[in-house]
């Protein structure tokens, strides 16, 4: 009881004072340990409260800073977190956001200091406003071969988009992160800015760099209009989204340092394919008009809220909406169709059975487009290893699907002439023919990087039809560009090897996508990347 404790606190004190002053000092000591435990935590909360909303709502979410000041945001961290203190906007501005950069940056800078090689994209954006921005992403393995993908920089580009220009800023960009000497391979998309900006490397003479097409930008942003929707001025706009720039012939003119985007180039041979396309023309405009009316009509949407299906939107920057376009449209089915276009009223947009089955057909053409598209855009994965197992399977595929489609054979034959124009050097070597320097696809990375990847190695050989004879040319000619890669003598050695092999055989052998009988049976469609039958 309270006396007890007492007259022992008295004895102890009286009798046995050294002991006495050592316990009350003690308790005292746990005391005040005690509370800057629980300060300390408190604080090690707020800072991760505040960690979280920087780099979970903000930049993932990409929700503004004034959102921390709005009161429902403040009555809910009051549910789990009472001692969090509110934070203003301009706080998290000024000061959180900056901190976060700054440590971003050095992180990022102590990942790159252990990166021997890496290879970069550079991409220019205008946005409606007319205002221009540039991006440069970094690519690399990390010391558990593990991708890696970065953000290097992203800003404001000001001034006309001449490859000079480019080309200086990108520069900037690499010495300022002491990087420039580990770029490997750099990919750009094919406009001639881009093409002319590293033409020579990134190491340039200015006697040597002219660019005739450098005063003839103009503001790319009235390209757009005002609500996003397609133009239908111009028949398959859609396909040019970046017909600003002189459309170049994609010529890897530096097969050292710079790569095309193969994502663009497949749009750009889309967009080849499609041109003048008979039938599809006039059925994808009625799609692209229903489309854009069904997202004015309350009464539309009505009809397709009751069946739990959507219309989707067509995208001046992506060919690939129109693909997900003409998909939303075909499951719709024809009478869905029908009691739409009734309502609207517009004779125009009425689908007959042929604009059905024109759709359909451009659905089967262009599903592989659209599925590699995806794919491709990854960064998580290496995607330099798709690039010919995707070109072998384009082809594979138009051979089979041409003699079974009725209206769009042209569309077809288009396709054919555009992969084998677009990617000369992978079809080039696929036919064991002489690859020349300039011809787009030229660099032999993208035959190592496939035979290399365990998911690939020689599969996609099961989709060319090569003789016993062929095939086994071809898998030598393959180990030897690879031993010619991994000793750095990739051009001599490979052109000798091609020459040699080319002149002792007594007959060419073609490409048997372009030249081969074609066999009109039915064919099973094959799956992406999928190898297992053969």
């Amino acid at each position: 009881n309270a006396a007890s404790t007492g007259n022992f606190h008295k004895h102890l004190k009286r009798k046995h004072n050294t002991q006495y002053e050592q316990m009350k000092f003690s308790d005292s000591i746990t005391s005040k340990n005690d509370i800057n435990e629980q300060s300390e935590n408190s604080t090690t909360n707020i800072n991760k409260i505040n960690q979280a909303i920087l780099e979970d709502l903000i930049v993932k979410c990409n929700l503004p800073p004034a959102f921390v000041e709005q009161v429902g945001f403040r009555n809910f961290l009051k549910t789990f977190a009472p001692k969090w203190k509110h934070t203003s906007s301009r706080y998290v501005s000024n000061t959180l956001l900056p901190l976060l950069m700054n440590n971003a940056q050095d992180k990022m800078r102590s990942l790159l200091g252990d990166v021997n090689h890496l290879s970069i994209t550079v991409d220019v954006w205008t946005d409606r406003r007319g205002g221009s921005f540039i991006g440069v992403t970094g690519h690399f393995l990390d010391l558990n071969c593990i991708p890696q993908a970065l953000l290097l920089n992203f800003s404001r580009l000001k001034g006309p988009h001449t490859g000079e220009n480019i080309r200086n800023i990108t520069e900037e960009i690499l010495e300022n992160l002491k990087i420039k000497h580990k770029v490997y391979r750099i990919i750009t998309d094919n406009a001639a800015s881009m093409l002319k900006a590293y033409k020579f490397g990134l190491v340039v003479n200015d006697n040597d760099y002219t660019d005739r097409n450098d005063n003839n930008q103009h503001d790319i942003s009235t390209e757009f209009s005002s609500n996003g929707d397609l133009d239908l001025s111009s028949e398959w706009i859609l396909l040019d989204w970046c017909k600003t720039f002189t459309d170049s012939d994609d010529k890897d003119d530096d097969i050292a340092i710079r790569l095309s985007c193969f994502a663009h180039s497949l749009q750009l041979a889309i967009r080849d394919g499609l041109r003048d396309a008979p039938y599809l023309a006039k059925s994808l405009s009625k799609c692209v008009k229903l489309a854009r009316k069904s997202h004015k009509s309350t009464k539309i949407a009505d009809v397709l809220e009751d069946i739990g299906k959507t219309i989707s939107r067509s995208n001046v920057t992506r060919w690939s909406s129109e693909y997900l376009l003409i998909k939303s449209i075909i499951a719709l089915g024809k009478k869905t169709i029908d009691e739409i276009t009734n309502i609207i009223d517009d004779n125009e947009l009425k689908f007959s059975s042929n604009d059905f089955i024109v759709l359909k057909e451009a659905l089967e053409i262009l599903e592989p487009f659209a599925e590699i598209t995806s794919r491709i855009q990854s960064e998580s994965v290496v995607t330099a290893s798709l690039v010919v197992p995707s070109v072998v399977h384009i082809i594979d595929h138009l051979k089979n699907t041409k003699p079974n489609i009725s209206f769009l054979k042209k569309t077809c034959i288009q396709l054919e002439q555009s992969i084998n124009k677009r990617f000369a050097g992978i079809i080039k070597r696929l036919s064991q023919q002489i690859v020349l320097s300039n011809d787009p696809f030229s660099d032999p990375i993208y035959f190592v990087c496939a035979v290399l990847d365990p998911q690939f190695k020689l599969y996609w050989f099961s989709q060319m039809s090569y003789t016993a004879t062929v095939e086994t040319q071809m898998k030598q000619t393959l180990i030897q560009m690879i031993m010619d890669k991994c000793e750095q003598n990739i051009d001599a050695s490979f052109d000798t090897i091609q020459h040699t092999k080319l002149s002792s055989s007594s007959t060419s052998v073609v490409n048997s996508c372009t030249t081969q009988s074609i066999d009109t049976s039915i064919v099973k469609k094959r799956k992406l990347f999928h190898y297992e039958d053969d």
